[in-house]
């Protein structure tokens, strides 16, 4: 029998020995540094949280819309975050030039990954930058409709009338139609009603207008206005043309509607309902001699 080599076994145990004890030098050392850039870190939270609830005052002061200062509070906490991991990466000893490299990287490969996303990122910078809307606007945008809430980095979130909640990504809205039904301040509602053909359209227009009169939701300037819009085959079509404060444009329609019933019930004037007038012709058979 070859007897066992001891030699190999000491070498191994040896050259293993020294890179643990090399290992826990090595962590011996980089220990203080990862300390303090933990407490680096620790801290530059405390101050990041302590940034934006400065820039919140600062906005708040500047009197920007909760929109623009939504947007605004965004990108500055992504930004402070990102220079925050920059500082750690480099206390713990990597290389500038490759906490760079790093950050351009995954720039490039978040930005490959998620190009819709930074499709919206863009569209929140042009809705910042353009002003289609503020906050408490209510816009149309496709087939949403409704109070703008906020927009954020990425969206812009609406509330409908039904308390819906939309949440439409700023790439879409950008890049789509919006229609701001409030930006002005008024807005102008025009319901319709019918009056029978037999009915005097300046007395019908004059109940109507008295009526809008003693209402406070309806704006004296401009003055609402009655026009005939179409003779129907059961009717005349009047409408009205009235100017209304944003905050009272979903309510108003039915208001409007409501007094003028009442008033030209009071004027004595009829609304008519769907008729079917038939006129039957009178003829003659003449018969002839067989």
């Amino acid at each position: 029998m070859q007897g066992i080599d001891l030699t190999d076994e000491k070498q191994a145990v040896a050259e293993a020995t020294g890179f643990f004890v090399d290992l826990g030098k090595r962590f011996t050392n980089f220990l203080p540094s990862l300390v303090i850039a933990v407490i680096v870190f620790v801290v530059g939270l405390i101050l990041a949280r302590l940034i934006l609830k400065l820039v919140q005052l600062a906005m708040r002061r500047s009197k920007l819309d909760a929109a623009s200062a939504g947007f605004g509070q965004s990108f500055v906490k992504i930004l402070l975050y990102v220079i925050l991991a920059a500082v750690f990466l480099s206390m713990v000893g990597v290389p500038p030039a490759t906490v760079i490299t790093l950050l351009g990287t995954a720039g490039v490969a978040i930005g490959l990954a998620l190009q819709n996303t930074l499709s919206n990122l863009a569209g929140g910078f042009l809705i910042m930058l353009a002003k289609p809307f503020r906050s408490g606007d209510y816009i149309r945008v496709g087939d949403a409709e409704g109070y703008v809430e906020s927009v954020t980095i990425l969206y812009t979130t609406l509330r409908a009338l039904d308390n819906r909640v939309f949440y439409l990504p700023n790439g879409s809205v950008s890049a789509g139609q919006i229609v701001n039904l409030s930006e002005k301040g008024t807005l102008r509602v025009n319901p319709s009603l019918s009056v029978s053909y037999s009915t005097d359209i300046d007395k019908a227009r004059s109940a109507i207008l008295t009526a809008l009169a003693a209402e406070q939701k309806i704006l004296k300037d401009p003055p609402p206005v009655v026009v005939v819009t179409e003779l129907g085959d059961s009717g005349v079509k009047l409408t009205v043309f009235a100017w209304v404060n944003k905050s009272d444009y979903i309510a108003a329609p039915s208001r409007i509607l409501e007094v003028s019933k009442k008033a030209l019930d009071a004027a004595g004037i009829e609304i008519p309902f769907p008729q079917v007038v038939v006129h039957a012709a009178k003829t003659e058979v003449l018969y002839g001699e067989d």
